[in-house]
């Protein structure tokens, strides 16, 4: 009896996993008809943290100002936030830093990646991790 039981509690979380998570992801990002309010969504994470000390050299207060005059050459806004990253290194090495976090609308792949690589220059950096997700967006005034 508990063996039937356990295949049916199986079932039931696959079946949930397709309706609600990969089915209807596959079935969403394969849509080739965009909509006019479907854009893709950049976000760049940025550590804080410079590469060849593991130590944040720059505030983030500072970096923020940085990050900003980048972005205003390429971009007419976007959106950014403070946030803590954590990673562990090729050597196993566990590392905290404060990390902040851009999200841009209404660009490209080419303008996301020349951000990213005067970012990565200017604040010494690694990397940076970027994702790109298909979004829905509506600008909203308010009822009147």
């Amino acid at each position: 009896m508990k063996n039937k039981k356990d295949l049916i509690i199986i079932v039931l979380l696959i079946v949930n996993m397709f309706a609600t998570g990969t089915v209807g992801f596959v079935a969403w990002r394969s849509n080739s008809n965009q909509s006019s309010n479907e854009k893709i969504q950049y976000t760049m994470y940025i550590g804080m943290n410079d590469k060849d000390t593991y130590e944040q050299i720059i505030s983030t207060e500072d970096a923020k100002t940085i990050i900003d005059n980048i972005c205003f050459k390429y971009l007419d806004g976007y959106t950014i936030q403070d946030a803590n990253g954590s990673w562990v290194d090729e050597n196993g090495l566990v590392t905290h830093e404060n990390t902040i976090v851009c999200c841009f609308k209404d660009t490209d792949n080419d303008t996301v990646y020349k951000i990213a690589d005067e970012v990565i220059k200017t604040l010494n950096q690694n990397t940076v991790l970027i994702e790109k997700d298909l979004i829905q967006i509506d600008f909203y005034g308010g009822k009147e």
